[in-house]
């Protein structure tokens, strides 16, 4: 497989990195198969969560990883903690990365990133009520509301990792490429990863997030790169029925790739993993794989290269930077 440097990291990845999210109903066995054969293909960037599976997704890849931990670069993120006040607290997402590691098997991981950290709870005190620690749904950042970056709990945990030796390197993710390049300006970090901001829908990442990152020499992963399967499969009844969510921007755009999708020959998987590859602001295109055969698929959508270059800039055409209303976002 071929790989990318990660900004400024030194650090080499594959040009697929293998999600955990959706893995864990494969079972132990199942997944051990999916990690050994996605290693075995070259896959080498795992990106997992604390909060995936509420540890479990870490407890299983770390068991899968077994031996192999050396020829892997190993992700994992913080957030999203039972406690409400845990997101201010260094001392408390100390303690929960410590899990992470002790759940991992390992003493370090490469890199450890803030969950979703276009959240503004992470960057000022606010009364998140009793389900906040584990809210996926709060307030982000808000324009022209003034944080104080350097000294906000999540930045002195970061630094924490990083002088310990617990993470090599350390970064963040989230949901608004905007708000995420203005993190990238006001933090030290070396790598992001920007989740549904980039794909041949959505174009956010590339209006707001990939000057930034590509000035500032900072790595940059794209996660869920097939928006949880509406980029790997044709919904066509959409064209009939659109998702309540929807609006008429996103569908035009939709139904000009299903169109094209149509004409091209191929699976949707590839033809938007293949897509994606055409960009060189990002290093790692995460795909989730829960088998062998989504692992070998996505790989051999890799393998298979760029498109070819009047089919990519029909994609880029019909892309738009929209705000992610699927996800109850209503701002770019």
């Amino acid at each position: 497989m071929r790989t990318r440097l990660l900004g400024k990291t030194g650090l080499r990845v594959g040009e697929m990195g293998f999600g955990t999210c959706f893995m864990a109903d494969a079972g132990q066995e199942g997944v051990n198969r999916a990690v050994a054969r996605a290693v075995d293909l070259g896959v080498n960037y795992f990106d997992t969560a604390a909060d995936y599976g509420k540890g479990r997704d870490e407890s299983m890849l770390g068991e899968a990883l077994r031996g192999r931990r050396e020829r892997v670069v190993l992700a994992t993120k913080v957030g999203y903690t039972p406690d409400p006040r845990g997101h201010r607290s260094a001392t408390a997402l100390m303690e929960q990365f410590e899990g992470s590691l002790q759940r991992l098997g390992v003493d370090h991981v490469d890199i450890i990133q803030v969950h979703e950290g276009d959240y503004r709870k992470w960057w000022i005190d606010t009364d998140e009520g009793p389900k906040g620690g584990l809210d996926h749904t709060g307030e982000t950042m808000r324009d022209g509301e003034a944080y104080d970056f350097a000294g906000a709990p999540v930045v002195e945990f970061l630094e924490s990792a990083r002088r310990s030796g617990k993470a090599r390197f350390v970064g963040l993710t989230a949901k608004n490429a905007r708000l995420q390049a203005e993190l990238v300006r006001e933090l030290r970090l070396d790598a992001v990863m920007t989740a549904h901001q980039f794909n041949p829908i959505y174009r956010n990442a590339a209006q707001f997030l990939f000057p930034v990152t590509q000035e500032q020499g900072t790595g940059v992963v794209l996660g869920a790169a097939l928006m949880k399967g509406w980029l790997a499969r044709p919904e066509t009844t959409w064209r009939a029925q659109p998702p309540a969510w929807s609006d008429a921007v996103f569908m035009r755009a939709y139904e000009a790739y299903l169109a094209i999708h149509a004409r091209s020959g191929m699976s949707m998987a590839e033809l938007s993993i293949r897509w994606l590859l055409g960009e060189n602001r990002q290093h790692s295109i995460v795909v989730g794989c829960s088998n062998v055969g989504e692992v070998e698929l996505n790989a051999a959508s890799i393998a298979a290269g760029p498109l070819p270059e009047a089919l990519h800039a029909e994609i880029a055409a019909i892309g738009i930077v929209h705000p992610l209303i699927y996800q109850g976002r209503s701002a770019v």
